[in-house]
This record gives structure tokens, C-alpha cells and sequence, in this order.
């Protein structure tokens, strides 16, 4: 009966694996003999479990090159005879010894291995349920709790977050939309009412002016434009002179003179080099040949003045360039950041300047009408100054240690 359940299996089941068939052969191979060598009817019974299994196996066990002289076992009517003298060959024997015993004992191994694994997993089940409850009851909530967190509070502050900055675009997006249609409409206004115009006003507004942002080479703006945001800060001057807001309605006819008093402004110091600084321009060496090997003159932490931002970094003079380093933590953002090389020889003008009222700050103007703010800490900048003009750069229009006023004066725009 067990002959017959183990061969209606292996015509119902898929082909097994190579090492299943393997081990499958090797288990009945040994009943196959005992039964061959005694003459049993047990070999009749074992011959259509053998066929069948290497007949699904055929490719699999590779038959074909290590059993050349099988017998066919697709419909041979003699399969019976032709496999009892088979299996008495040392083709057999050399198969069964080389390739199905050692996958079988290494099947075995493994299947032990499987089940081991099992049974561990089994008692360290049994070890977890023997756990007392509120060790479990502890250990499920902060799960819960973590889990609630990962699926709920962090996808929920993640939506929030991106709708926020969202709606934050969209009112962006809108207000520039509002400011570009109401400028076009300003300007569509004062195109249909201008003097020349279909509906010129005949009573027109007083026009104001404001100078043009346009520079000449000297940075100069020499031309005026009609300044369309006029605003008198009538509000502003009132809250300055302490004088309330009812003061827009009836204004006085002058201001007390003490408070006129109180409004002038000292005059601080002009800009201009320390006498310890001085021998230090004096005493440098003259310039050498622009093929000389650079080196490193002056090297000092500064801020780069924009416009927008504040940029930490370092500069450094050398013998032919001008580097400024940036040290901010937002550099990857900008694309490259803030960093500048500049050639010495173009290097025009060096002015000292002030920031936030602090006398420390240098000014850069090249030849190309590039500038650059830098401002210094601790006491460094005439320092720095003194260097750069220490190397006589030959397109420099002012050397020495001149304040403000003298540069202008030498500059002949006055004039």
C-alpha cells in the first residue's frame, strides 16, 4: 500500500528538486537491492516508483551523461527485464556510490539543520509566551507607539509641512501676479493720460525725480528719471520730531530751536591709515616679474557684503591674485557659493570703509567694473590695506593713505 500512495505522488506532484530525487533514489535503492538479490516480488513493486522518478528527473539528475546505458523509460515494454540487469552493472553502482548517496547525506544535513532551526524557533516562541505580561504589555505599547508614529505622526507632519510651504507658494505666486498686473496697469494709465495723450489730464500731477540707477566708470549717476513711488514720510518725520500724529493735520511753522540743536550731527574722524601703519606702506618692496613663482602675502577670515546675504570666508592676497574663500554652510545650495578669483593687475581702486558704523571694512573696484565689500575683525583691516598696497598692482590709481575727502579732492570730480 505505501508503494502505491508513494507512486501515485510522484505522477500527481511536480518533478522534485535534484537533491529531493537524490534522496528519494538513495532510499529506495537500498530496498531495490535486498530485494534483487533475494528474489522478492517486492523488486515489481519498487521498478514503476524508480521509472517514474527518473523519468521526471531525466534532465535533472542528468542521466543522459552519467547513465549512458539506461534502459528507455518512456513505454518500453521490456523496461522491467532490461532495468533488473541494470541494476546489477557498475554503471549503477558507480552512480548510486558518486552522485546520489553524497547529495542525499548532504540533503539529510540540511534537512536536519532545517528542522533544528525550527525547533529552536519553536522553544524561543515558547521561551517569549513564558514572559510575564507587563513586561510584554510595556514592550506592545511602545511598539504601538512607534508604529503610531512612523504610519500617523510623521506622514501627518510631512502633509502638513508641504501644504504649508505650498500655500505659502500659491500666496507667492499670487501676490507677484497682483503686483505685475497693478504695474501694468499703472504704466497703461500713465500712457493714456500723458500730455500727448487721447485723455491727457489737463490738470497734471507735480512730477518728481530720483536719480537713475545707471553708473558711469567713475560710478557716477548723472541722469534723472520721473520717480513714480514719491513718498514725503510725513508719518515717519513726525514720529521722529515727537511730534504725534496729529501733527499731519495741523502742522507747525518751524521747529523750537533746541530741538534744531539737538539734531546736528558730530562729525567723526575720516577714514585713514594708523602712523604705525605707514612705514609698513613705505618700506614694501618694489614689484616683481609677473612670471615669479606666487606667494602668499596676507591671508585673513572677512565677510563678503551682498546685497542679500552675509557670507563668512577668508581671503587671501598673493603676489598675482586676489581669492576670496567661502566658508558659509549654505555654499552647496548656491552653486559654487561665493567664491572669486581675481587677477592683482586688475585691481583698480582699494578704499577703506565703514560697517554698521565700525571702521572695518575695505572696498575692491577692478578694471571691469566688478566690486567686492569685505569686512574685518579684530583690528585687521589696515593690515590687509597696507598689503595689498604694498604690491603696487600697475592698473591701482591711488596709493597711499589718503582719507575720503583727499581722494575725492585728487580724484577731480569736483572740479
Amino acid at each position: 500500500l505505501a508503494y502505491v500512495k508513494l507512486h501515485s505522488l510522484l505522477q500527481t506532484t511536480s518533478a522534485p528538486r535534484r537533491d529531493e530525487a537524490c534522496y528519494l533514489l538513495g532510499k529506495l535503492e537500498t530496498p531495490l537491492r535486498r530485494s534483487l538479490d533475494s528474489g522478492s516480488e517486492a523488486f515489481s513493486w519498487l521498478v514503476p516508483i524508480v521509472r517514474t522518478l527518473m523519468d521526471q528527473c531525466y534532465e535533472t539528475l542528468q542521466l543522459q551523461q552519467f547513465l549512458p546505458s539506461l534502459p528507455p523509460t518512456n513505454g518500453s515494454p521490456t523496461f522491467y527485464e532490461d532495468f533488473q540487469l541494470f541494476c546489477t552493472t557498475p554503471e549503477w553502482r558507480g552512480f548510486i556510490e558518486k552522485h546520489v548517496q553524497p547529495t542525499m547525506a548532504q540533503f539529510e544535513m540540511d534537512t536536519f539543520a532545517r528542522s533544528h532551526d525550527l525547533m529552536s524557533n519553536f522553544w524561543n516562541a515558547c521561551y517569549d509566551a513564558m514572559m510575564s505580561s507587563s513586561q510584554r504589555r510595556e514592550q506592545e505599547k511602545a511598539a504601538s507607539r512607534k508604529l503610531f508614529q512612523e504610519l500617523v505622526l510623521e506622514p501627518a507632519a510631512k502633509r502638513c509641512k508641504a501644504e504649508n510651504a505650498r500655500h505659502a507658494n500659491v500666496l507667492k505666486q499670487t501676490n507677484n501676479h497682483h503686483s505685475t498686473v497693478l504695474k501694468q496697469w499703472r504704466s497703461l494709465c500713465r500712457l493714456l493720460t500723458s500730455p500727448r495723450s487721447a485723455w491727457a489730464d489737463r490738470n497734471p500731477p507735480e512730477v518728481r525725480w530720483k536719480l537713475s540707477s545707471a553708473e558711469t566708470y567713475s560710478r557716477m549717476r548723472l541722469k534723472l528719471v520721473p520717480n513714480l513711488n514719491f513718498d514725503q514720510h510725513l508719518e515717519a518725520s513726525a514720529l521722529r520730531d515727537n511730534l504725534g500724529a496729529d501733527h499731519l493735520q495741523n502742522p507747525a511753522e518751524s521747529l523750537p530751536l533746541a530741538m534744531a540743536k539737538e539734531a546736528k550731527v558730530s562729525e567723526l574722524e575720516d577714514d585713514q591709515l594708523a602712523e604705525e601703519d605707514l612705514p609698513v606702506l613705505d618700506n614694501q618692496a618694489e614689484p616683481k616679474e609677473q612670471n615669479q613663482r606666487e606667494k602668499l602675502v596676507v591671508s585673513e577670515d572677512c565677510e563678503l557684503i551682498t546685497t542679500v546675504a552675509v557670507v563668512p570666508g577668508r581671503l587671501e592676497v598673493t603676489t598675482q591674485h586676489v581669492y576670496f574663500y567661502d566658508g558659509s554652510s549654505e555654499k552647496e545650495e548656491t552653486e559654487g557659493g561665493y567664491d572669486f578669483k581675481r587677477p592683482l593687475s586688475h585691481l583698480r581702486e582699494v578704499h577703506l570703509r565703514r560697517y554698521n558704523l565700525r571702521r572695518s571694512a575695505l572696498e575692491l573696484f577692478f578694471i571691469d567694473q566688478a566690486n567686492y565689500f569685505l569686512n574685518f575683525s579684530g583690528g585687521v583691516r589696515n593690515k590687509v590695506y597696507s598689503s595689498i598696497l604694498g604690491l603696487r598692482p600697475p592698473n591701482q590709481t591711488y596709493f597711499g593713505s589718503r582719507s575720503p575727502q583727499e581722494l575725492l579732492k585728487a580724484s577731480g570730480l569736483t572740479q
